[in-house]
């Protein structure tokens, strides 16, 4: 049985990996969505705001509330297909960088770690 203290620690640190790609990418500086936006029902927000903005101010944040307040975690957040072509004008690089993060996520989520 995985020790959940020991999953939100890793947790955590690949959330951190995620955000220096994301910074490396240069699509961590971005608009603050509306509060309207945030409302958005939508997957990923994808009607009220850019993917980027969804990654920073909704998925990570909702993660650092889970893991500050010791919450259990989901079990799936499958998301690199969408980062794959929400990125797709970024050089291939660094689209890698994001997708391999994600999926790293995933992966660490799923138990397949």
């Amino acid at each position: 049985m995985k020790n959940p203290f020991s999953d939100h620690h890793i947790l955590a640190d690949l959330l951190m990996n995620l955000q220096m790609a994301l910074q490396d990418a240069g699509v961590w500086v971005c608009d603050i969505p509306s509060p309207f936006a945030m409302q958005s029902v939508e997957p990923f927000c994808i009607d009220s705001m850019r993917f980027e903005q969804w990654l920073r101010f909704v998925m990570l944040e909702r993660f650092k509330v889970m893991l500050s307040q010791g919450q259990a975690l989901p079990n799936r957040c499958h998301i690199s297909p969408m980062a794959q072509d929400a990125f797709k004008g970024l050089p291939e690089d660094k689209i890698r960088a994001i997708v391999r993060c994600l999926d790293r996520i995933d992966q660490h989520l799923s138990n397949d770690s």
